[in-house]
Parts: C-alpha cells; structure tokens; sequence
C-alpha cells in the first residue's frame, strides 16, 4: 500500500471531505558529484510504500497521521516509484549530461520533442542522500523512505508547468500553488486501505463525520522521528497537502 503522511488531524479530515489529495510544487535539485545540474520545482503528491505490518518498527520522519491507498489505485492514477540514484554514479552523469543539453539553446540544442521526456524522467529522480530542507540535514537518507509520486502532465493542471526555475518558485509559491487547486488526485473511499490516526478520541471523531470508513481505522504505532541533527534518520513522505 501507499501511505500519505502527514503532521495534522485536520488535513486527513481536509482529504476525506474532499476526496483527493491537493497538488504543490516540491523544490529538489539534481546533480553529479559536487555540481548542482538542475534545480527546480515540479507538481507532486507524495507517498511511501509500506505494509502495514511494517509501520510499528518504522520511524517516519513527517508526521502521526496517514492515509494509506490501495497500490491498484495507484497504479490506474499513474503513479511511479521514486529512482533514486547515487550522485557519483554513472546514471547521474548520464542524466545530468541530458539535463546540461535540455538547457543549451541554438544550435547546439536538443531536439524539441525530447525536452519533455528529458523533464518527464528528472521528475521522478532524486539523489540517494542529500540535503533535506525540512530538517536542514545534508546526509538525509531519501531512499530509506520508499517513495511513490503522483506528477500530473500538462494536460492534467490545465496547461500548468510540471518543472519551474527554483528561484521563480520560491519568489512566487502562492502564485503557482494557488493554479493546481482546481485539479486535486482525486479517489473513492473504497480505493483507502486504512486511516492512521494518534489516539481514540480521534478515531470517535473521523467516526462520527465519516462512519463507512470505521473499518479502515487504525492507531498509528511508528515513532515519530524529532528534527535533531544528531539522530540517524529513515523516514516516509513529506505532508504535500
């Protein structure tokens, strides 16, 4: 199953009112061995891939809510596992050389209709470890943390952009946020595996508001890993919504 994690009970309400999981840009950067290639931000939903018997002995690093899908849902809604790649391999040379010609302009440019495949492949690709911004740590495990994405094409946000200069991202996230609202990854309540919530009052509550669903309920027995610098880390998915 795919787990989509996340710090509030509110937002797991937010997503069982509305039925969809909401777009935003996620700001990452790629590169070979000391040089950054490409940073940029592209529209994702994000998830990790666990069983359920595996949570009890995980330590995730965003958050004690979770809703957790059927990976048949996944699979129909174009959703891809995360290629993670070591940032000394061959492979990132390989890609990082693509993205260098995908930014030359002229002559020495790339074919125009292998620009997209190019962004296409960047976009579900991300260093084995790197920098991870929410705990401003440089050696964060990424790969540790099973990630699936949902990128939606062009066509699926309106004509929106699936890759943004950093710089214009970050300068303008409300801006550009605010454009994938209209087109959330939408589901049915019978694509849900389960609904992690802390403690009993709170299953009581998504009872009461949403009571077909109280055979999917669970607590959420992992442990929550601390923003500290100092521990090891292994994680799921950042809150996207």
């Amino acid at each position: 199953m795919l787990i989509h994690f996340t710090k509030e009970l509110s937002n797991i309400i937010s997503i069982l009112e509305s039925s969809s999981f909401m777009l935003g840009y996620c700001s990452e950067y790629f590169g070979e061995k000391n040089q950054i290639v490409s940073s940029a931000a592209h529209p994702m939903v994000c998830f990790s891939e666990f069983t359920d018997s595996e949570l009890s002995s995980k330590t995730i690093t965003y958050g004690k809510y979770a809703i957790a899908m059927k990976k048949t849902w996944a699979i129909t809604n174009e959703l891809s596992p995360v290629l993670y790649i070591e940032r000394n391999s061959q492979a990132a040379v390989g890609l990082a050389s693509l993205l260098k010609a995908r930014q030359k302009h002229g002559k020495d440019a790339i074919p125009k209709n292998l620009r997209l495949p190019i962004m296409q492949i960047k976009c579900f690709t991300k260093h084995e470890t790197g920098y991870n911004s929410y705990f401003d740590h440089d050696n964060f495990c990424f790969k540790d943390e099973n990630e699936w994405r949902y990128i939606p094409t062009k066509e699926k946000i309106g004509g929106g952009y699936i890759s943004l200069n950093r710089k214009t991202f970050i300068n303008n996230k409300e801006k550009y946020n605010n454009r994938l609202k209209p087109y959330p990854l939408r589901f049915e309540y019978s694509d849900i595996e389960f609904i992690y919530v802390k403690t009993d009052e709170e299953i009581k509550m998504i009872i009461e508001k949403f009571n077909q669903l109280k055979s999917k309920l669970k607590h959420s027995e992992w442990t929550l890993q601390l923003s500290d610098k100092t521990q090891p880390y292994a994680g799921a998915l950042s809150n996207r919504v």
